[in-house]
């Protein structure tokens, strides 16, 4: 099975102090990955991904460190390593920094491709000695054909029509090359299940608004398109809208 040849775009590193003392600083450790963005196309310098990764220090942490694993998953075969140099090396923090995350891109994808990130973390006290090692896999980015992505890319609100509600506005958007059908589209308002609806059909490149009626929102809302997973697109990742009240309007 040929390999792709790919291109490793220049990656964004971010290395933040945040105060606070080592015991918070302990019980927020963790690690984020995700598919940032997921771009299909008819050549290979289109076929592209990004993904993220981010860490947070432990007690007795002086440095963090994460290493890429490009994995293609398509096929009926096990998983395969995809092999690159580029990707082999150690991507490092500053020194005592509490945050550390980077955004790892590829390109010259091949088309048919089932792509995922395989990422090791690790945190490395001043002595040099590792003194933990997490090892994830992030969602796949999808180089099959003509597949839809499906995002929420707005959320609106208006007095409702009895006391005590409002009328919510949900665009849910398709940049993908493929149609979506049949997408269940799911508000949440103060972390409750307000409504639920069902879009027939979302064509490539549309917007198509659904409405909803729930309580008044007074801390945040939350929409999300396809929570199941039920749709296959090019990126699972991107489905949540997540925003503080939005402002209520005519």
């Amino acid at each position: 099975m040929m390999r792709p040849r790919l291109f490793i775009a220049c990656a964004v590193l971010t290395c933040l102090l945040i105060p606070g003392s080592a015991d918070a600083r302990a019980a927020k450790a963790s690690t984020v990955l995700k598919v940032r963005t997921c771009d299909v196309g008819s050549t290979a310098k289109q076929r592209s991904a990004t993904f993220y990764a981010r860490m947070f220090a432990v007690k007795g942490t002086d440095q963090m460190e994460m290493r890429f694993t490009l994995i293609d998953r398509a096929g009926d075969g096990p998983p395969e390593a995809v092999d690159s140099p580029a990707l082999a090396q150690w991507r490092k923090s500053r020194h005592g920094v509490s945050r550390f995350g980077y955004a790892q891109s590829v390109a010259g994808l091949d088309s048919g491709g089932v792509y995922a990130m395989q990422v090791q973390f690790r945190w490395v006290d001043a002595k040099g000695r590792v003194i933990r090692s997490v090892k994830r896999t992030s969602d796949s980015c999808r180089q099959e054909g003509q597949l839809p992505n499906l995002s929420i890319t707005r959320v609106a609100a208006r007095p409702g029509e009895s006391s005590g509600t409002e009328l919510y506005s949900v665009d849910l958007t398709n940049t993908g090359q493929g149609a979506a059908r049949f997408v269940p589209v799911d508000i949440f308002v103060d972390g409750a299940g307000a409504d639920a609806a069902t879009v027939d059909l979302v064509k490539p490149g549309e917007t198509v608004t659904v409405r909803f009626t729930g309580p008044v929102c007074k801390r945040a809302v939350r929409a999300v398109a396809d929570k199941d997973r039920a749709v296959r697109e090019t990126n699972e990742d991107d489905n949540v809208l997540r925003s503080s009240c939005p402002v209520v309007g005519s």
